[in-house]
């Protein structure tokens, strides 16, 4: 398996500042998601909506590119991550 650069859940990129965010799978390896996205196995918000990651995602992104500019790059990005296919 080819490995994956971001969070397939929020995209939080899996770059070397980032790479203390992977979380685990239960069996010790290494997981597609992020820590803020998955625990013990489990998404931490199960029931979360695209709309709502974008909306919680936005005002952070949106610090470092503007908030429009994040909003665009999201409504882009999560449908691709395999957490909204």
């Amino acid at each position: 398996m080819a490995e994956v650069t971001m969070c397939q859940s929020c995209g939080l990129p899996f770059n070397e500042e980032h790479s203390h965010f992977i979380a685990t799978d239960p069996d010790g390896s290494k997981s597609i998601y992020c820590t803020n996205c998955y625990k013990d196995g489990k998404f931490i918000v199960p029931n979360m909506t695209m709309k709502e990651m974008i909306d919680l995602i936005v005002p952070i992104l949106g610090k470092a590119i503007g908030e429009e500019e994040a909003r665009k790059e999201m409504t882009n990005l999560l449908p691709t991550l395999k957490r909204w296919k």
